[in-house]
């Protein structure tokens, strides 16, 4: 095994262990004190593991790039128990709020909108299907050498940095409102050698760029996540220069499928954009965009499709597991099962029906991509 799979492993092993502390510190919201202790063991297994790995007979260059990644993990995990104790404080002062359900109740004004993805491992495996040659080729095409480019909402990079080879001398800058994701873009470019590339927390509809200074800007199923969506389309209006280019690409909830439905598996979609509205989204963001791009001022705007499949039985297997774990995971069902949006025999039914469908020769699935591509006259 050369010294670049061993990186290769290690980077996974790592990666690993950040997003199961993720998912863990995700959970504990429900209970922070409780599970401080549970995080404290999880950080020392951790420890006990990078102790095991025997990299002695590979390169310094590899050795650094280990402990740099160790260190990320490692401040990441303790701003994340910062952020846990503020929080502990401001319920324990202000009164406890439900915090792990991952969904507001729809039409509530008291909660704050929630991703509603969440940050867990199996929406991060669904993240790492995703390239440019996957959902931005019709951006390839605008891109030249030496652009400054934007990609807001970048979360783990993995569009990011096609989009920073397509631009190469030119830059890319990559911004996220997690920090973990950030974390994992960063550590992403640094293994693959991509010098022009940066990222960084910030919130996009508080932009911390100049005027007039991207060539282009870029999201992927940004918009539809983000209430105040004509504020954060007049911030990359702001930093684009005259004549930039802006892509963006969301879900279309109602056109996304499973086949065959077995005959309810389309109300698992229905809910699926409940939820997604009860957290101030918009489920239909896709095919809404061109309308959205022209009214937040943008010219010459051009809308695209696609779908996303899953038909192979690999695919099947990787869309069951995904589904599995996050729809069904007890945060979502709580949340659906609390706000009224399904009944647990509904549930239970989309699991049944999912199940045979995963193990149906036909079965196949995909998610419904649209966008629009406008300019900043």
């Amino acid at each position: 095994m050369d010294w670049k799979e061993r990186l290769q492993q290690l980077r996974k092993r790592i990666e690993r262990e950040r997003d199961e502390l993720g998912l863990r510190a995700r959970l504990a919201k429900m209970d922070v004190r409780d599970e401080m202790e549970g995080l404290e063991q999880k950080w020392e297994a951790f420890r006990a593991r990078m102790a095991d790995i025997e990299i002695g007979d590979v390169t310094e260059e590899v050795r650094d790039t280990a402990d740099r990644l160790a260190g990320e993990l490692r401040r990441g995990y303790e701003r994340m128990r910062e952020r846990m104790r503020e929080r502990a404080e401001a319920e324990s002062s202000n009164g406890a709020k439900a915090a792990g359900s991952g969904a507001s109740r729809p039409g509530s004004e008291d909660e704050e909108p929630t991703y509603t993805m969440g940050y867990g491992e199996e929406f991060r495996q669904v993240l790492e299907r995703r390239s440019v040659a996957t959902h931005a080729s019709h951006l390839l095409p605008r891109l030249q050498p030496g652009m400054r480019v934007l990609d807001f909402g970048c979360g783990p990079g993995t569009i990011s940095l096609g989009l920073a080879d397509a631009v190469a001398p030119g830059e890319l800058h990559g911004i996220d409102m997690e920090e973990s994701q950030v974390e994992m873009a960063v550590a992403a470019a640094r293994a693959g050698g991509h010098e022009n590339a940066s990222f960084r927390t910030g919130d996009v509809t508080k932009l911390p760029f100049e005027d007039d200074s991207f060539d282009a800007a870029h999201c992927n199923a940004v918009l539809m996540h983000v209430p105040g969506t004509e504020t954060a389309l007049a911030e990359v209006m702001r930093v684009l220069k005259p004549g930039g280019l802006l892509s963006a690409q969301d879900l279309i909830t109602d056109s996304s499928f499973l086949e065959p439905t077995f005959g309810n598996l389309d109300g698992a979609w229905t809910t699926f954009a409940k939820l997604l509205a009860g957290n101030g989204g918009h489920p239909q963001m896709g095919k809404e965009a061109k309308a959205v791009l022209q009214k937040a001022g943008f010219a010459d705007v051009e809308a695209h499709a696609f779908f996303e499949l899953f038909h192979t039985e690999a695919d099947r297997m990787f869309f069951h597991g995904f589904i599995t774990q996050w729809f069904f995971s007890p945060e979502v069902v709580a949340a659906a099962s609390k706000h009224g949006l399904a009944t647990q025999q509904e549930l239970d039914g989309w699991a049944s029906s999912l199940e045979k469908w995963k193990n149906h020769s036909a079965g196949c699935a995909a998610f419904a991509w649209g966008g629009a591509l406008g300019r900043k006259p």
